[in-house]
């Protein structure tokens, strides 16, 4: 397998998953029943956790391509042109954010794994903790796949 096509194969997947997390997360109230249990997400869960950690790969792939941690890239912070200091801070940017997915979304995944952490004011505190963490998921999985499918599309010209 070419690496131009595992690129477009991650591309597909951080893309289906964005859709799918952002149609659940709209679409959740409508279809649920009011229960402490959210069967879809408990599946969705598994999806998005291989998604984070490609995400994490794919901003750290970007990010040390354009100069940060050392990378043999871009403006490496400062000292650049205006246009690799712009995607110097992007890739840090992304870089930096999906670390912190990483970190909220592991942490609160395994905290529902425990049969006994979904009680009083875990599942309030849950209602506002896991949709600020699946809008982020969705757009550092946009903006990674965005990046992916260009970069296996070869330099711009």
């Amino acid at each position: 397998m070419t690496l131009a096509l595992a690129t477009r194969i991650g591309t597909g997947y951080l893309m289906a998953t964005a859709l799918a997390v952002a149609l659940a997360l709209a679409l959740t109230p409508v279809f649920h029943d009011g229960s402490p249990e959210y069967p879809a997400w408990r599946v969705l869960n598994w999806f998005m956790a291989a998604g984070v950690v490609a995400i994490v790969a794919v901003n750290g792939w970007r990010y040390r391509g354009a100069g940060g941690a050392g990378g043999a890239g871009g403006a490496g912070g400062a000292g650049g042109d205006g246009a690799a200091a712009v995607d110097s801070l992007r890739a840090a940017l992304a870089f930096y954010g999906s670390i912190a997915l990483a970190m909220l979304f592991f942490w609160g995944w395994f905290w529902t794994l425990n049969p006994d952490s979904e009680t009083g004011a875990a599942v309030t505190s849950h209602l506002v903790y896991f949709p600020v963490m699946d809008v982020l998921y969705v757009a550092l999985a946009l903006s990674s796949g965005r990046w992916l499918w260009r970069k296996a599309s070869g330099p711009r010209t």
